[in-house]
């Protein structure tokens, strides 16, 4: 696990130019790689590297690297290179000595682009062919590793943060004013949009070849093409499932350096730490939870799972008197302005299990492969609200309109979920989806935004375009491939990587292993939620593996107490975020309409906390970054 950087100038590359732009862009990558750095400048190609050591720890895993004609700058892990390394090893091709990165050089020496398909792991990669005049970026299936570049005519620069791209291009981005709409839209950036104008992501599932002829960018990966129905059955579903998990819990405890894992109360953590133990790993596991009382705690569900286990556990509270600080410190890090909340203790996790361990392993991506989140729930709802008469439907809408909103828990949060419920369940599927997951409306990011290029489709043409795209008839299925391609890929993957890589720990997430993933697109909805209830599949697969009152407690999001923190220890902050005269001259967001959240929010006419929370993370992301938007 790692950092990369590069340069690729058609023309010719200055050498001491091209040298002092990639030593910025490694200091700001320093860490994702506190264990080396390499750089090496070529004359029309400079690549750079900082190292996570995890897998031959030597020298021989030291980049970039070069062989058979090509050169290496490499991010991610390769959990089948030994398999690969004898395959190749058949084919005549020797190795000096026993880093993964080797084996992608051999790899693609010997198969090229077909290389792809046989890796097993997460990976950002960039390979240098110099016969051909040729630079290759590749991204792993589901964009677990991320790669950003920039093109200017013949000249391409990449890097795994926005902030090394821009040291590597010697130039800061200026403002995307659009990507202002989709952050108070979502909390979060879609893979296809960058919080610099002129920036690009690669794709997850594709690769970018730059030669003498241009760019040229093809997929290489789509979930979809697995998506055959050939596993209909409950029990051949359950026993493919259980195979692929447990192998790919096995692939990802390869390290040289110490394994241990997340756990939260829900069983999506539970079920790696379980299959951990299974394997014979020496299963360490980790949990935070907040120090304020009437907020949730997941270290209590964890201690059950714990001591069934018999895991070596550590938990670590987080308390409101550093909130300020943990913010700050979860912003730092990240390489573009990024609102879900959950990234703070996410950050406090990683953190602390950094004291421990080099590398955990996670449950992500059961929630959008099993469907875990409540959304789901909902939409299998709909149609026996659908029954109901009209004008009854027009009356609860009516009703539950008049009701007030909630900031906390109870009935009235319950009636608060049934009144958004209800609106949505009136659009068709797409817009229902798009509905459930936006925040800030249409019409009043058209308010907020002068600057702003936003339109009032936005998100919703672009879930409606990822539905039409997945062509699934399945309705659940559906929804769950429109969440792969946009939340997982923008929103929670982002996450980890930033908030894991900020402390310099690998997070290796099994359920996203293309076995698992596969054999989860291959089942009907039905087998995934039966009974208003989300991962039945994985409940009744691994069932013998965990106590009974680990698959019956409700799903539960890594959440921040944010309104209390609002109120509370970052009043002051929220209070200069939301400064008039300094929104007046940033020129971003229009004062007006943040003041009426702020009145909105203290009179209990409308729950505004995460437009504010929003707000905050923008002004704080540009003042600690030193962006000239701050002032």
């Amino acid at each position: 696990m790692c950092g990369i950087a590069g340069i690729l100038d058609q023309a010719g590359l200055d050498p001491a130019r091209a040298r002092a732009a990639l030593e910025r862009a490694n200091a700001r990558l320093a860490p994702r790689g506190p264990d080396g750095e390499g750089l090496w400048v070529g004359g029309r190609c400079a690549l750079a590297h900082r190292r996570l050591a995890v897998i031959a720890l030597g020298a021989d895993g030291a980049q970039p690297m070069h062989a058979h004609g090509l050169s290496i700058a490499f991010n991610g892990e390769i959990y089948n290179h030994a398999r690969l390394r004898a395959e190749l090893e058949g084919l005549g091709r020797r190795f000096a000595g026993g880093s993964d990165t080797e084996v992608l050089l051999a790899g693609w020496a010997q198969w090229g682009e077909a290389l792809l398909p046989r890796l097993v792991g997460m990976f950002a990669f960039a390979i240098w062919d110099e016969a051909r005049g040729e630079l290759v970026l590749a991204r792993d299936r589901f964009g677990k590793k991320p790669l950003a570049y920039a093109i200017d005519g013949g000249r391409i620069a990449f890097a795994s943060d926005m902030l090394a791209l821009e040291a590597a291009r010697g130039e800061r981005f200026a403002l995307d004013a659009a990507a202002l709409g989709w952050l108070f839209a979502l909390r979060w950036l879609p893979d296809h949009v960058a919080f610099g104008r002129g920036a690009a992501k690669l794709p997850a599932g594709h690769v970018l070849r730059f030669g003498a002829d241009g760019a040229r960018l093809s997929r290489w990966y789509d979930l979809a093409a697995a998506r055959d129905g050939s596993l209909r059955d409950p029990r051949a579903a359950r026993a493919a499932l259980v195979e692929a998990f447990d192998a790919a819990v096995r692939d990802r405890l390869v390290a040289d350096v110490p394994v241990g894992a997340f756990l939260s109360s829900g069983i999506d953590s539970a079920l790696v730490a379980a299959s951990m133990a299974r394997a014979g790993a020496r299963a360490r596991t980790f949990t935070v939870g907040f120090e304020d009382s009437g907020f949730l705690d997941e270290r209590e569900g964890a201690r059950v799972v714990a001591r069934h286990l018999g895991t070596e556990h550590v938990e670590l509270a987080i308390p409101a008197s550093g909130a300020e600080a943990l913010v700050d410190a979860t912003i730092a890090g990240l390489d573009e302005p990024f609102a879900d909340a959950s990234a703070v203790p996410s950050f406090a996790v990683a953190r602390e299990t950094r004291r421990h361990v080099t590398v955990a392993l996670s449950g992500d991506g059961a929630d959008e492969l099993f469907a875990g989140y409540r959304k789901y729930m909902g939409e299998a709802l709909v149609g026996r609200w659908a029954r109901i008469p009209a004008p009854l439907r027009a009356l609860a809408l009516g009703a539950l309109a008049r009701l007030p909103e909630s900031r906390g828990g109870g009935i009235l949060e319950k009636l608060r979920r049934a009144r958004r419920f209800a609106a949505g369940a009136e659009l068709d599927a797409a817009a229902r989806h798009a509905a459930w997951m936006q925040d800030v409306r249409d019409d009043e990011l058209l308010e907020l935004l002068p600057r702003s290029d936003w339109r009032e489709d936005n998100v919703a043409q672009l879930v409606a375009n990822l539905h039409a795209a997945s062509g699934e008839a399945d309705p659940l299925n559906r929804a769950l491939a429109t969440d792969i391609a946009l939340v997982l890929a923008g929103d929670m993957l982002v996450k980890v990587d930033r908030t894991s890589m900020a402390s310099a720990l690998e997070v290796r997430s099994p359920f996203l292993d293309q076995r698992v993933a596969e054999a989860a697109a291959a089942m009907p909805g039905a087998l995934k939620l039966r009974g208003g209830v989300g991962k039945a599949i994985l409940r009744e697969a691994f069932a013998d593996r965990l106590p009974a009152e680990v698959f019956a407690r409700p799903k539960r999001g890594f959440e921040l107490p944010v309104g209390a923190w609002l109120a509370g220890p970052l009043a002051p902050t929220l209070e200069e975020a939301c400064d008039p005269a300094r929104l007046r001259r940033q020129g971003l967001v229009a004062p007006e309409v943040v003041a009426r959240w702020r009145a909105d929010l203290a009179s209990g006419r409308r729950d505004t906390t995460w437009h504010l929370w929003t707000l905050l993370v923008l002004q704080r992301w540009l003042a600690l970054h030193g962006r000239a938007e701050a002032a």
